[in-house]
């Protein structure tokens, strides 16, 4: 098992995974249809959007938004969903949990999770809101604006929780965005307190600065009990409450098992009982559009995991995976990611 505990870190070196699980990760997110578009700033200024903003909408506001779009790359997306089918391409094995209905964006989403070799193991409902959407546009600097309709995922509850899957699991991966809808909040602490019980590790997504802000006491007391806790430096200095990244890596260290900070093209910072570690940023070409590159960084760290790297080498690998989806458009890498990975020299 991993050797991990709650409360003040006590981390060893190597972690060996647990042979006898059936998933080595299960991941927890809002099921989300990404529907992705490259655009002009004309195009933004027409629909009275502005470049880099995001707003919830209402269902009929993001349908008439969305047949103003054309050349769209749609995919299941949602932050988890996005490291559940990086994880899977690097050769991991897992499985997802999300609201979707039964309509046709929830059937597109899990047939797009299980093409990815991610296992639904939630059940589409019946009635209610709709399948949710993002709608992402993309501007020639590679800036994402956003228009999302949450629908169904904003009702993920502890029924859609699946027990056994957690059990059946070495890590369970939550999303920090759940924390925004109280329903869905009350599934996150019923999946750590069901992971604590049947020895599953437990990793958190930050998600969003402004959502650490909102929820900060709450979730800093979560970052406490995570066994892993990934968010990139806004993140980490909101939770904190400090515009110093070096204040926020001290208090990440007197309170956190393992912290994996995000830099972007200044790389990331490994903060765990071994001391503080800075990892470069793996190169990019050309930056087309960089939605997915946390979800993807996440990824490759925990498959890097997986394979009982060391945690510099994890951080490597979750730059590289990163770097693979930032060139091209939508939050997908190419499918080839775990023999590009090996090209490199990685160990996947």
């Amino acid at each position: 098992m991993l050797g991990l505990t709650t409360g003040k870190k006590k981390l060893i070196h190597v972690w060996v995974i647990n042979k006898m699980k059936k998933y080595d990760c299960l991941f927890i997110g809002n099921a989300i249809v990404d529907v992705v578009s490259n655009v002009s700033f004309e195009f933004l200024k027409k629909q009275k959007i502005d470049v880099g903003s995001w707003r919830p909408t209402s269902v009929d506001v993001i349908s008439q938004l969305q047949n103003n779009m054309e050349n769209t790359l749609i995919a299941s997306g949602g932050s988890a969903a996005n490291s559940a089918v990086g994880f899977s391409l690097l050769g991991g094995s897992c499985s997802y949990i999300g609201r979707v209905k039964d309509d046709k964006f929830g059937q597109l989403y899990i047939k797009d999770l299980e093409e990815a070799n991610v296992d639904f193991v939630s059940s589409a409902v019946q009635s209610g809101d709709e399948t949710g959407r993002c709608l992402v546009y993309v501007t020639p600097d590679a800036e994402r604006s956003m228009r999302t309709y949450l629908g169904a995922a904003s009702n993920l509850s502890p029924q859609d929780i699946n027990y056994k899957a957690i059990g059946d699991s070495e890590f369970v991966y939550v999303e920090g965005y759940l924390w925004d809808e109280p329903i869905a909040k009350e599934s996150c602490k019923k999946a750590y307190e069901v992971s604590k019980e049947a020895g599953t590790k437990s990793v958190l997504s930050l998600s969003d600065s402004f959502c650490v802000e909102k929820w900060r006491s709450e979730i800093r007391e979560l970052t406490k009990i995570s066994d892993i806790v990934f968010g990139n430096e806004e993140e980490v200095m909101s939770l904190y409450e400090t515009s110093i990244l070096s204040d926020a890596i001290s208090a990440a260290n007197n309170e956190m098992n393992l912290c994996v900070i995000t830099r972007g093209s200044q790389g990331s910072i490994i903060v765990s009982s071994e001391g503080v570690e800075e990892v470069a940023a793996y190169p990019c070409e050309k930056v087309l559009d960089t939605t997915g590159a946390g979800d993807l960084y996440a990824a490759g760290f925990l498959y890097g995991l997986k394979n009982n790297l060391r945690l510099y080498e994890c951080a490597q690998l979750g730059s590289f995976s990163s770097s693979q989806v930032i060139g091209r458009l939508g939050p997908r890498p190419s499918d080839n990611l775990a023999l590009l990975a090996k090209n490199e020299g990685f160990s996947v």
